[in-house]
């Protein structure tokens, strides 16, 4: 297969042509393809008509006098009829038979009478037709065969003789006299190099019988440099795992390590001095951190010897430069790295991590060498190992600063900092390992020494898993805080600990309805603006916000504004998941308040590129789903809840439980019987959770209506609203179970205890007063209340709503008032056209479809004819329309610039018009429209 290789190919045609002769060198390291560029010689000879002879000198056949030219020449000989071999070795020609006709290891040279007569064959056969001769691994031909070379090179310039030799650079042989008599006869010098990464492509192309995908080629061509043998190694070894050219691949491919390509290297490697070895090793050894000196001192030899090695290996093709020298590939230095003797490596490692910590490297670089080690022999290496973890954790690579804390601890004593190491190493668990974070801070708690330290570990919890592990968390906190003592008595960074594990306990005990009752006094308590400078006042703030907001002691515009206050002075940062913050994220939610919150988590999410974990990743889209619920935009929060959801998997069960529950909301709300049932047969540690065992009801619930077994499914309501109330949890924006129960109710005929039980979530819905859940709440009750009534409870929901985030609960307000009031009426007509909108901005198709065919057999309406614009929507475009900017309308409308962009949107799509700047000629027009005496105003 070759490829990228014209240029040379086109030289050697033209020599061939040329009628004259020619030696023509292909040199390069290993696994450029000189052998298949010989290859392609050969075919050219052939389209020429050339007689074409070929040979591939071996180290093992170096010990036979002629043994590479006579392969060269007996196949041609043995083949040819008689009398063309007659001529061929007449005259001459006849003096090289003896030379061909025994074995004969190597002794003294050919004579010069032998050699000329080697000569004169290939004269008698290139008078017949041109010759072409190949020799591949030139430098492991024998000294007789390299003699013959350089003579025939010198004596056939006049004859049509092409002489196409392959020398492999780098290889000690190559540099020996004999071969280099024969180099220096060049005429032409051809140097191939790897593939363009359009080559590459198409190698796989060829390899696969399909054309690859991007990601795929170009993982291949980073992992190989575009090196034809590498590459080919690679495929080879993609064969067995069935890994197809295809972008999910990529990684996959680009991580093998081939195991016939280490053997090819290390057996190049091993043909070389001991101290080319030890260079090569020393290269592998040190990657990143290689400088001249330390290369000399960890090889062991003189600043000679090393460059000299190094000009080797980079002949080899194995290494490039020499000041800061490194492995052409990945490839090349995981196997010069694996082929280092054990015994070797060991001491290699230990000397590179000695000579890097006296040279004052990074902790990092220092502590890759020790974890090498079977046991750090230095003292300072547990001291190095804790550094070098807390710069991983910096950099956001806890697994890899747990890896460390982990080597540092097999050598740690009880007497020594083995307690802070266990501290440490919990930390960097959270991410990605928390039970064993958890159990890592009960050992370390029985070795603390004195309540501070106790303190400083138990605060270290996250506090997703208090629900999930089995080990006594709530023990651990209160026993901390009993040592410790109250905050209040306490000062400076006593008085933070206090003050974070009282926010710990607090939370822990949010189901307790005479805790949660606790939780909301003490919110009181700090008055009407708690403060919140540090880590600890906000951390504590978040379940006394998350207890006013489950049992709805405190209304919706109390309790945002000291959401928003916290949210404004916590960092942005991924790590907030790991605290008591994700309380203050569900408060916002649930009070409606989700503007500032949504630029919080998309700040966190830049901030958490690369650095985040799965844990991370999971539970962060699982807040940014809960947000894009309250907006009412179904579709992306199931698209991120599930993300989260499969992102977490059951290895990480607590946040594999929370981001359950979110998607089990977003298949109640989209219908989505398939992911419910995969939601239901998941088995949770965390089942009896209050929040999670009432989630589950209600999709039992759910599945029990689908199947037509109302009784049952009402129950699973009633039993999902009794747990919830149990726990002093009152909120209707937790969890509508009294919606879905009243809804139940009323199609079994029992109207008064739907309209019971939906007047309560009303009622509390009130009391709670954020525009989403009571706009909501109301929607229900009109369905539950007869006669005019009704039509009045619609209105109010869709005027609440308006004032909502959620633009999914409004378009189902506006589709049961429009549905109610009938297309025949201009306001219900109006409501339609709202919701129709309205389902198409928030991706319900579903709701679109019900629109239109409410809107079937509407009668024309004049209203549509004027742009359907609503009251807002035509103030705030006539004052865009004037040259106001979004934030100058905004303030002047007390409204989010997000609303303000949302009615432009609107306006737009109903006038006809790609943006602003038609937004003058547009009203114009609609100014100009005839008014219809008849029309009402939009519901």
């Amino acid at each position: 297969m070759l490829l990228d290789r014209e240029a040379e190919l086109d030289l050697t045609a033209t020599a061939l042509r040329s009628g004259r002769g020619a030696l023509v060198l292909v040199s390069g390291p290993l696994g450029v393809g000189k052998s298949a560029l010989l290859d392609g010689i050969c075919a050219l000879g052939a389209a020429q008509g050339a007689q074409h002879l070929r040979a591939s000198a071996a180290p093992m056949e170096r010990d036979f006098s002629l043994g590479a030219a006579r392969q060269l020449l007996e196949p041609a000989l043995r083949q040819a009829p008689p009398e063309k071999r007659a001529r061929w070795t007449s005259g001459a020609a006849g003096h090289a038979r003896s030379a061909l006709d025994a074995d004969r290891p190597g002794g003294t040279g050919p004579s010069e009478t032998v050699l000329g007569g080697l000569t004169a064959i290939i004269e008698n056969m290139a008078r017949d037709q041109p010759v072409l001769l190949l020799v591949d691994e030139l430098q492991w031909a024998d000294p007789a065969t390299l003699q013959w070379l350089r003579h025939l090179s010198g004596r056939a310039a006049r004859l049509p003789i092409l002489l196409a030799c392959a020398v492999r650079e780098g290889d000690t042989l190559t540099g020996h006299p004999a071969v280099q008599e024969v180099v220096d006869q060049a005429t032409h010098i051809l140097r191939p190099g790897n593939l363009a990464l359009h080559d590459t492509h198409e190698l796989i192309r060829r390899h696969y019988g399909e054309a690859p995908d991007e990601a795929f080629t170009a993982a291949c061509h980073r992992s190989t440099g575009g090196n034809p043998l590498f590459l080919s190694c690679l495929l080879a070894d993609a064969a067995p795992r069935s890994l197809q050219p295809t972008t999910e691949n990529a990684e996959a491919v680009g991580a093998l390590r081939p195991a016939s390509l280490q053997h090819r290297l290390l057996l190049r490697l091993d043909a070389q001095s001991k101290q080319v070895k030890r260079v090569a090793w020393a290269v592998a050894v040190l990657g990143d951190a290689t400088n001249p000196e330390l290369l000399s001192r960890l090889a062991e030899g003189d600043s000679g010897g090393r460059d000299h090695a190094l000009r080797q290996l980079t002949d080899l093709g194995l290494t490039t430069g020499m000041h800061s020298p490194r492995f052409v590939h990945a490839l090349v230095q995981t196997a010069v790295a694996e082929g280092i003797p054990p015994e070797e490596r060991t001491a290699i490692h230990a000397r590179a991590a000695e000579l890097l910590h006296r040279a004052g490297r990074p902790p990092e670089q220092v502590a890759r060498h020790l974890m090498a080690l079977t046991t750090p022999t230095y003292t300072w290496a547990n001291e190095v190992l804790r550094a070098a973890a807390g710069a991983a954790q910096r950099r956001g690579a806890p697994e890899v600063a747990a890896g460390y804390l982990r080597r540092a601890l097999m050598d740690c004593s009880p007497d020594d900092d083995r307690t802070d190491l266990l501290i440490d190493l919990a930390t960097s668990e959270r991410s990605f390992a928390p039970y064993a974070s958890v159990r890592h801070i009960a050992q370390a708690v029985l070795l603390c020494d004195g309540p501070v330290q106790r303190a400083q570990a138990v605060v270290r919890l996250a506090p997703s898993v208090y629900s999930s592990t089995l080990l006594p968390v709530h023990e651990l906190l209160h026993e901390a805080a009993d040592a410790l003592g109250p905050g209040d008595r306490l000062q400076g960074p006593d008085r933070e600990l206090a003050l974070r594990l009282e926010a710990r306990i607090r939370q822990s005990a949010l189901s307790d309805p005479e805790q949660l009752a606790d939780s909301v006094a003490r919110l009181v308590g700090l008055g009407p603006e708690p403060k919140t400078d540090t880590v600890a006042e906000r951390e504590l703030l978040a379940p006394l916000i998350g207890a006013a907001t489950f049992s709805n002691a405190l209304p919706a515009h109390e309790v945002a504004p000291l959401a928003n206050r916290v949210l404004a002075r916590e960092p942005a940062l991924p790590a907030h998941v790991h605290t008591t913050m994700p309380l203050v994220v569900a408060s916002l939610v649930a009070a409606d308040s989700v503007d500032g919150l949504a630029s919080w988590l998309d700040t966190v999410q830049e901030n958490a590129v690369g650095r985040q974990t799965r844990v991370e990743q999971a539970l962060i889209g699982t807040e940014q789903a809960l947000v894009s619920l309250a907006r009412g935009r179904l579709t992306q929060a199931k698209k991120q809840a599930l993300a989260a959801f499969e992102l977490a998997g059951e290895k990480h069960e607590e946040v594999f439980t929370v981001s359950s529950m979110t998607l089990a909301t977003c298949a109640i709300l989209t219908g989505d019987h398939q992911l419910a049932d995969r939601l239901l047969a998941v088995k949770y540690r965390a089942e009896e959770d209050p929040y999670v065992w009432s989630g589950l009801a209600m999709l039992k619930g759910q599945s029990a209506a689908r199947k037509g077994d109302l009784d049952a499914a009402l129950g699973c309501f009633l039993d999902a609203g009794r747990r919830l109330e149990q726990c002093g949890w009152l909120n209707p924006a937790l969890l509508p179970w009294a919606s879905a129960a009243a809804f139940l109710h009323l199609y079994l005929g029992e109207r008064k205890q739907a309209r019971e039980l939906s007047a309560l979530e009303v009622e509390r819905a009130r009391a709670w007063g954020a525009p989403g859940p009571l706009g909501r709440a109301l929607r229900v009750y009109g369905h539950m209340v007869e006669g005019p009534g009704s039509t009045e409870v619609l209105r109010e929901a869709v005027d609440v709503l308006h004032m909502s985030a959620n633009r999914f609960e409004l378009c189902q307000a506006l589709l049961d008032l429009g549905e109610r009031l009938g297309p025949a009426d201009a306001r219900g007509r109006a409501a339609l056209h709202q919701a129709y909108t309205e389902a198409v901005e928030c991706d319900t198709p579903w709701l679109a479809r019900r629109a239109e065919e409410l809107l079937a057999g509407a009668p024309p309406d004049p209203e549509a004819t004027r742009g359907q614009l609503t009251p807002s929507e035509r103030r705030i475009a006539e004052l865009a329309a004037s040259g106001r900017t979004n934030q100058v309308i905004a303030g002047e409308l007390n409204i989010t610039c997000r609303a303000v962009e949302k009615h432009l949107t609107n306006c737009y799509r109903k006038m006809s018009i790609p943006g602003r700047v038609h937004l003058v000629t547009a009203l114009g027009e609609l100014d100009r429209q005839p008014e219809s005496p008849g029309a009402a105003a939009p519901y």
